[in-house]
């Protein structure tokens, strides 16, 4: 039986700690806020509930697995639905009223149809056949990177698909290629670029920049489906926390780690940041990449831009309690930016202030738990810059900004200015201080794609002993690979 030792409590955390104390193993986690689930977590006031961080979750069948092979099954701990209200898309439209398409939620052929009625004929087409090449892709990709380290490299991308697959998927993924490139070939409506991009721009990606592989994540959505857990998705991370509860994992709030410590060329345990230490034949780390190569690992800190890729952007939340119900309000509407394809500009550079011209993601789940009878709970989420190209903890800005996303969803056809009975406001600058991660950046990616959390992993740094999880929750989209990459570490471990 191994001493395991669980650094972070996000759910990839929570899913490979459950999974190794089902295997036996002595299981710890060690979370440094007073609370697990990482970005998953809620707000409770007045009788209204709000889910802050993942809004959606993707591929259940990842979570299905989970439970089962922990324990019960995930139907007898959560109300997991689909989502059954289309995604709603907006965009602007010269001189006239806004271009509304309503996304079908697991219909191909409904998303045809609805692509063709509001962006022409030909535009349903142009869609389905991306959609058949991130298929591909996603044939190719499934095992060497979603259940695999993720390389933002595009040499190591190629080298491990050379290795894996030859030079057809080498064709297939074309992991040299940006997902901008991908959409301008193959879609000549720029709205629905706009769409494809939102995918990269959600896991904080720069659409210009991130690998054509993130077209999966379009696929996977609109193959597989988006779904909801009744209550909040913070239900979920309750439901994980409690399993690791009954499979005997020792959970440690308020518990944060200086740093892993190795002896005899082999990792031997964490040195708490109270001074404490616990000994450890495995440690697993569930935290931000920048956290991780910052400090954690053993040997001489790395600069946060050590591995010279661009910084990640982070997301803006504005929590809205409402008076009254807006009638035929779907669960999820994008109201996107005036111009979407120059909105990287604002996310990826330094700007000394916020976007002006955002696009915005309305979450406003049909879930009467959430609001008192009569009354409405919106998420609005913003992509913004991450914390230090602006200065989120600033009062000015703090006080600002969300009359500025008020007056943006008047603008664009959304008008709740007067019921608004009050707000809460969560900024890259809470996220950063709440999760640890650097400037409050998407936790797994950079600028130009997914970070490898795992890149100095046994495998790569010579570290017996040394795993991490991905965090790879993008905010808008969902969760998908957090709860993959748990299951992979936990089978490399194995039973005792």
């Amino acid at each position: 039986m191994a001493r395991i030792v669980v650094v972070g409590a996000g759910i990839g955390g929570l899913a490979v700690a459950a999974r190794l104390a089902t295997l036996r193993h002595e299981v710890t986690i060690c979370e440094r806020s007073a609370s697990t689930g990482g970005m998953s977590g809620s707000i409770v006031r007045d009788g209204f509930t709000f889910t802050t961080g993942p809004g959606l979750l993707t591929l259940p069948a990842v979570y299905r697995d989970l439970f089962l092979k922990t324990g019960a099954a995930i139907e007898d701990v959560v109300d997991l639905v689909p989502v059954e209200t289309p995604t709603r898309e907006s965009f602007a439209s010269a001189g006239g009223p806004r271009t509304i398409v309503d996304v079908p939620n697991a219909s191909r052929s409904g998303i045809h149809d609805a692509f063709e009625a509001g962006f022409g004929r030909g535009a349903g087409a142009d869609w389905q056949r991306l959609l058949h090449r991130a298929g591909e892709i996603w044939g190719v990709t499934r095992k060497s990177f979603i259940e695999a380290p993720l390389l933002a490299n595009p040499e190591q991308r190629a080298e491990r698909l050379r290795s894996a697959g030859g030079r057809g998927d080498l064709r297939t993924t074309a992991p040299w290629r940006s997902l901008r490139s991908l959409g301008r070939t193959h879609l000549s409506d720029p709205r629905l670029r706009a769409h494809l991009e939102r995918f990269a721009v959600e896991a904080g990606c720069d659409p210009r920049k991130a690998p054509a592989t993130l077209a999966v994540l379009p696929y996977l959505e609109e193959t597989f489906g988006v779904w909801w857990v009744r209550g909040g998705l913070h239900r979920m991370t309750e439901a994980l926390h409690a399993r690791c509860v009954q499979r005997k994992v020792r959970v440690r709030t308020d518990t944060a780690v200086a740093s892993i410590e190795v002896a005899g060329g082999r990792v031997s345990g964490v040195l708490l940041a109270d001074g404490g230490r616990l000994d450890a034949d495995i440690v697993i780390t569930d935290v931000p990449a920048g956290a991780l190569h910052a400090g954690l690992l053993p040997g001489p800190a790395e600069p946060a831009r050590a591995h010279r890729v661009p910084a990640a952007s982070s997301v803006l939340e504005l929590h809205l309690a409402l008076r009254g119900r807006t009638p035929d309000m779907p669960h999820r509407s994008y109201l996107f930016a005036d111009d979407p394809a120059h909105e990287p500009d604002a996310l990826f550079a330094d700007r000394p202030t916020p976007p002006t011209d955002p696009t915005l993601c309305v979450l406003a789940p049909d879930d009467t738990t959430l609001a008192p009878e009569g009354h409405s709970a919106w998420t609005v989420q913003v992509r913004v810059p991450r914390q230090g190209a602006v200065d989120w903890a600033s009062p000015a800005v703090r006080d600002a900004y969300p009359g500025t996303v008020l007056d943006l969803l008047a603008r664009r056809g959304l008008d709740v200015r007067d019921r608004v009975l009050w707000s809460d406001l969560r900024t890259p600058a809470d996220l950063e201080r709440q999760t640890g991660a650097p400037g409050g950046e998407v936790p797994g990616a950079t600028a130009d794609g997914p970070r490898d959390a795992r890149r100095r992993t046994p495998n790569k740094s010579g570290i017996p002993g040394l795993f991490a999880v991905g965090a790879s929750a993008h905010p808008g989209g969902g969760l998908t690979r957090v709860g993959m990459s748990a299951a992979s570490v936990a089978d490399l471990i194995g039973r005792p």
